[in-house]
């Protein structure tokens, strides 16, 4: 298998290709739900330390000993903060995609059976909420293969495909495609879906690192900025003037977007959203979409 990845940075350039989602929509919306608490690094489960790159909290001076209170701050995503994006995305009759670690099922199946209950589209993340870029082909195979039978095992649904929380290999989207996954996520090059590279026939829709709710942990001193961020952003895909649609990726986790002062940004981005007119959908149903395009 070849070590080398080429790039693209053309793309689709001053013409991108002019295709309508459902309902003639300029816009689709993708709503990704990451479902990590209880996945996270953790001195209390064996790990050299805990997570720390996942909340506003962080460690004492001693790394190694466990900390309770990081430990209660994930909790917050798994005992209250998820059923509170929840039930904003039932009133909003919005589905996303959700990107699920094995071992956070696994500690919360009422989180799992949820979320097939209500439709959304079930991706693996890991295990853990682990990384995966130092192994070797073989190795990244077996374990993709396995937190994919450990997912619709829990769930009972099809697993989708599959992120990784540090990206990808050259060998991720060769092995996705012998696996028959649907599509990949692991890119942020782009705002519409487009085909992968190197002749591999697993279809790409660029996920983003901006439109995402870790940014409240540093960027966004509150729900307000990053509710106006959001919806900017969708603002900006309407009116661009540019031939074809877009799609506009939005990150978020329960531990953060579903505190009572953060959820007003999901509320406030899905109202606009309707208001528009933008296609809100799972990112297999927008890359569905995008498939049946004519060529």
């Amino acid at each position: 298998m070849s070590d080398t990845m080429p790039r693209d940075l053309r793309g689709y350039g001053e013409h991108p290709p002019v295709l309508a989602w459902p309902n003639g929509s300029r816009v689709a919306v993708s709503i990704v739900l990451n479902i990590e608490e209880g996945a996270e690094r953790s001195v209390a489960r064996g790990d050299a330390a805990d997570d720390l790159g996942g909340h506003w909290l962080r460690h004492p001076a001693l790394p190694d000993q466990r900390n309770l209170d990081l430990e209660s701050a994930f909790e917050y995503g798994s005992r209250a903060g998820v059923w509170r994006v929840l039930r904003t995305l039932r009133r909003h009759k919005a589905l996303a995609t959700a990107f699920c670690c094995t071992v956070a099922l696994e500690a919360n199946p009422r989180v799992a059976a949820a979320l097939v209950r209500d439709g959304h589209e079930i991706a693996a993340h890991g295990h853990k909420w682990d990384v995966h870029t130092h192994l070797s082909p073989e190795e990244e195979e077996s374990r993709i293969h396995r937190v994919r039978d450990e997912i619709a095992a829990i769930t009972g649904a099809e697993v989708t495909t599959w992120y990784s929380r540090d990206g990808i290999t050259p060998a991720t989207r060769r092995i996705m495609s012998d696996s028959s996954f649907a599509y990949d996520s692991n890119s942020f090059n782009d705002d519409l879906p487009h085909d992968g590279a190197d002749g591999i026939d697993v279809p790409v829709l660029p996920y983003a690192g901006d439109t995402n709710d870790s940014a409240l942990l540093s960027q966004y001193p509150t729900a307000r900025a990053f509710g106006s961020y959001l919806t900017g952003a969708l603002d900006c895909l309407l009116d661009d003037h540019r031939e074809g649609p877009s799609v506009l990726s939005i990150g978020l986790h329960p531990r953060l977007i579903g505190r009572p002062s953060c959820i007003g940004a999901l509320d406030g981005l899905l109202t606009r959203a309707s208001e528009t007119g933008a296609w809100i959908a799972p990112r297999r149903e927008i890359v569905a979409a995008w498939s049946r395009r004519d060529r």
